[in-house]
């Protein structure tokens, strides 16, 4: 009689953070927020919150824990030089900016997004999950 031993391997997930912002896009910390193609770095989530305006009205808002090994303090993510990629300098891993998803890098995940909903210049930015 053969027995078989399979080991079980949890994957590491992103933590759960609670997620519920309001941006005032007229204050002016935030007016360059209204212009295609830029981006802001905000504390939240599990490892902060990116936010990028994707379109005059649209945006994007994701979290900067890296989905590989993201219990790694070194696994945050950061807007590359050309301001089209989410890069991770622990892994290496690369996701697009206008998606979250993977472009390259052993993460099997994209980066995680918040849900966004903009509404008389205040932009809401919340769990999806």
């Amino acid at each position: 009689m053969l027995i078989f031993i399979f080991s079980c391997h949890k994957e590491e997930r992103i933590p759960y953070a609670d997620v519920d912002y309001r941006i005032y896009l007229d204050l002016p910390e935030f007016s360059d927020l209204k212009t295609p193609g830029n981006y802001l770095k905000i504390t939240g989530g599990v490892r902060g919150i990116i936010i990028y305006c994707y379109f005059t009205d649209e945006y994007r808002a994701f979290e900067r824990n890296c989905p590989y090994e993201p219990s790694n303090p070194d696994a945050v993510l950061d807007v590359d030089s050309t301001g089209l990629f989410l890069v991770c300098k622990h892994c290496h891993s690369k996701f697009m900016l206008s998606d979250g998803s993977k472009i390259e890098g052993p993460a099997k995940y994209p980066a995680l997004q918040y849900g966004t909903y903009l509404e008389n210049n205040i932009l809401y930015i919340f769990n999806t999950y």
